[in-house]
């Protein structure tokens, strides 16, 4: 464990601030939504660091956004108002 200038103690193997992988399944149309939350909370991506990739059957979309975070709260933030999101079926 390592402790943040905060004072709260981080996990080993994420030291902030970091580049992270965001990773969304959705379903197929709520592309936008997922991108409108991620822009709320970091600064603008480039369009190199957005992968998409449909399902097999095209039902389902997997969205993976490369981000820089400055801190755990600000990650944890974004993850907790992706679970909103009606459309988001799974998160890595």
């Amino acid at each position: 464990m390592t402790e943040d200038p905060s004072g709260v103690e981080e996990p080993a193997g994420l030291t902030f601030p970091c580049r992270y992988p965001v990773k969304v399944m959705i379903e197929s149309g709520a592309r936008s939504a997922v991108l409108d939350v991620v822009a709320r909370h970091v600064e603008s991506s480039s369009t190199g660091d957005i992968r998409t990739r449909p399902s097999r059957t095209g039902r389902y979309e997997s969205i993976t956004v490369d981000v820089d975070v400055q801190t755990r709260h600000q990650l944890e933030a974004l993850y907790a108002d992706l679970q909103c999101l009606d459309a988001v079926k799974m998160m890595l």
